[in-house]
């Protein structure tokens, strides 16, 4: 069976995003302890509305029909939070 185009799609986004995570780690560290603690606050929240997204592109994988736009969309307001906490590291640490 064929993955889903736009699961393909937000997969690929989230891997921009953790890439360019990585990079703004690599800076929070060098900015010393404080700036590194702060990172890995923002991580934190980061990487838990990357789980829900991940958990919803899983369920719309999973389902069909009517019930795969509803995940869609919940999946839609995920990936948002998502860019969400990605601009507030961004905002901090770039």
């Amino acid at each position: 069976m064929a993955k889903d185009p736009y699961i393909t799609k937000i997969e690929a986004k989230i891997e921009e995003l953790d890439a360019d995570l990585r990079k703004m780690k690599a800076q929070a560290k060098g900015k010393g302890a404080d700036a590194e603690m702060q990172f890995d606050e923002i991580a934190s929240d980061y990487e838990k509305k990357k789980a829900a997204l991940e958990k919803n592109l899983k369920d719309i994988g999973a389902s069909g029909g009517g019930a795969a736009k509803d995940i869609q969309e919940g999946a839609e307001r995920a990936f948002e939070e998502l860019n969400a906490a990605f601009a507030k590291a961004k905002s901090r640490f770039s």
